[in-house]
């Protein structure tokens, strides 16, 4: 019945309908010794109807074959390029190991979103454009970058809260509530609140149970605040 079923249109595609049967149940013998499926006879096999996610539980259990997801970025390729702050399309344009790029498809995407925040940059004043076609950028042009766009959000967030905005300096003490976190194009930051003034500050995976809590640190060069999370305990990030 497979067969038959498969004949047609395999054929209209030139492949050999028997050897697309017999990956079929290579496939469900490789399951079946997986523990995913029983063999009844056989023809026949009981497949489960939730076969995709034991699938992926049976992956991540031997470390997804090798494999990782990581989050480049929460923006899409359209808002990265218009965005006002640190994108991951900023950051993979001054690496020195950029990412490697298909000529077709997604690959041809990102290409086309660099070019175009190229001259977005441009435009925002942070880049001018030179003879070749190319850019030339300060050094620092991801925390300028950031610095904005941190600023632009932070007063945003500060109006609706009916408080004033305080842009977090270096070396300054930090001593507020940690009240929340807000995702920018430039990254995660605490949202944090001291009764007369509101601030955004990198944030760091050991504030995720602090939410509500009372925090105090020191921000130090390059954007990081070393916190003090208790009497005896200290770490710095």
């Amino acid at each position: 019945m497979h067969l038959e079923r498969a004949r047609q249109r395999i054929e209209r595609i030139g492949g050999d309908p028997e050897a697309f049967v017999r990956s079929h149940v290579r496939r469900l013998e490789a399951l079946r010794r997986a523990g995913h499926v029983e063999r009844l006879d056989a023809d026949q096999w009981r497949v489960p109807a939730d076969i995709d996610e034991r699938g992926m539980r049976y992956d991540l259990s031997r470390g997804g074959n090798g494999l990782a997801v990581r989050t480049l970025s929460t923006l899409d390729l359209e808002a990265q390029v218009g965005s006002d702050g640190a994108t991951w399309l900023d950051r993979e344009m001054i690496s020195r190991s950029r990412t490697p790029l298909a000529g077709a498809g997604f690959g041809r995407d990102v290409a086309d979103a660099m070019e175009r925040r190229k001259q977005a940059l441009v435009d925002m004043g942070h880049a001018s454009r030179l003879p070749d076609g190319g850019i030339r950028a300060p050094v620092d042009l991801l925390s300028r970058l950031e610095r904005a766009e941190v600023t632009r959000a932070g007063r945003a967030i500060a109006a609706e809260r009916g408080v004033t905005f305080q842009e977090a300096k270096i070396g300054a003490y930090v001593s507020s509530k940690l009240i929340g976190s807000t995702q920018l194009a430039s990254g995660r930051f605490a949202m944090i609140d001291d009764g007369l003034g509101f601030s955004l500050v990198p944030w760091q995976p050991v504030l995720d149970k602090r939410i509500g809590q009372h925090i105090t640190g020191t921000m130090h060069d390059g954007g990081g605040i070393e916190w003090s999370l208790g009497r005896k305990r200290e770490l710095g990030l």
